[in-house]
């Protein structure tokens, strides 16, 4: 059940990273970790400014929505893949 509420609130994400790709790579006594994506290079691809997107900037975002979706969530690790 937290599983799928996670992935539900990362595939929500997706638009907002400037076309970049978050997925839950594992989820360990309240601290989850998701891998992040670079987007492509192509600047016709989206309306965000994939220059601006960091991946401070990723992990405010995502940590910020999972612990609103799934209060248990303590901390929120992401790497970049």
């Amino acid at each position: 059940m937290v599983r799928q509420r996670i992935e539900k609130a990362l595939a929500e994400l997706q638009g907002s990273l400037g076309g970049g790709d978050v997925r839950l790579a594992s989820i360990d006594n309240g601290v989850v970790t998701v891998q992040y994506r670079k987007p492509l290079s192509n600047p016709a691809a989206c309306h965000v400014d994939r220059g601006q997107v960091t991946i401070d900037i990723v992990h405010e975002v995502v940590e910020d929505r999972l612990k609103q979706d799934v209060p248990q969530i303590q901390k929120v690790i992401v790497v970049e893949a």
